[in-house]
């Protein structure tokens, strides 16, 4: 095994850290997770390493893989687990995202009007609901919507009421959030650690730990807000280049692009001891910024 295969091995468990200790606590054995890593190594040897032209044998994805051919051969017939469901997620956040983006939907300051339901001329919530998916009828979103007081509706007209869409804690529909935004972080992380030249990714973060815990509520508020001013810029930035919004963007084929940002913190451990106070004209200390 080479330097390379054991820092990426290595750092593959740390990174299932927290995952292990959620897992504990809720009982669940490591043979369950076993399991789903096998399926999870037997569909990518499956999908992205067949020889070019030829589909993938079982006989080859045991050789990728590690795993038995008996074993291949039967999770491969018993095809894998389906992800937990989701019915509207993305098209819940999708619809808030074009609503608050579309200049069909907002107003001369850039905010997103309300709507009504129905209209034979101009905006309405059908119209952007059907604009967002076909597969979901407009009542149904807005069902959905209002019951998660996402909107207001009254007579007949729909008020936003969120700048995005956050399902509710413990639903299937964070359940999938969960199963997908780590692995676009880590792609990242990956991509700019095997990156040569300067052809990297944004992946920055800064910390400091020296954090009176007097002021931790105070901190996650301002973060949040100015994260979410910062991520009201930027939607606004991609809806430019986006095609369903502006049919008038550059060319050619389809690609995806987002920037994510997301909050830590961690309490001191048993054994730490309160840092004292920062004298007048002392040493800075605390603080931790990293680009790749």
């Amino acid at each position: 095994m080479n330097d390379l295969q054991e820092g990426l091995i290595r750092a593959t468990a740390e990174a299932t850290r927290p995952f292990v200790r959620r897992l504990l606590a809720l009982g669940v054995p490591f043979g369950w997770v076993e399991r789903r890593l096998r399926e999870v190594f037997i569909a990518v040897a499956e999908a992205e390493f067949a020889l070019p032209g030829r589909r993938a044998t079982d006989s080859r994805i045991a050789l990728l893989t590690g795993i038995n051919r008996k074993e291949v051969r039967r999770m491969r017939a018993a095809g894998a687990a389906a992800a937990p469901g989701t019915f509207s997620m993305n098209h819940i956040a999708s619809l808030i995202a074009r609503w608050r983006t579309d200049p069909r939907t907002t107003d001369s300051s850039g905010k997103p009007r309300a709507l009504p339901y129905q209209a034979a001329r101009g905006a309405s919530f059908m119209r952007l609901a059907h604009d967002v998916t076909s597969d979901l009828a407009p009542g149904v979103l807005l069902e959905h919507l209002a019951a998660t007081g996402a909107v207001a509706v009254r007579d007949g007209v729909v008020t936003l009421r969120v700048r995005a869409y956050v399902p509710r804690s413990g639903s299937a529909e964070q359940l999938q959030i969960l199963a997908e935004d780590p692995g676009e972080l880590v792609e990242t992380m990956l991509k700019n650690v095997m990156a040569e030249g300067e052809d990297r990714l944004l992946q920055r973060k800064v910390s400091y730990d020296n954090l009176g815990s007097e002021v931790a509520e105070r901190v996650r508020r301002e973060i949040r807000r100015e994260s979410e001013r910062f991520l009201d810029r930027l939607d606004r930035l991609l809806a430019r280049y986006d095609r369903d919004r502006n049919p008038k963007a550059p060319g050619g084929a389809r690609h995806r692009a987002g920037v994510g940002l997301y909050f830590f913190e961690s309490a001191p451990r048993s054994n730490d001891r309160p840092a004292p106070p920062a004298r007048a004209g002392g040493r800075k200390r605390g603080r931790k910024e990293r680009e790749s």
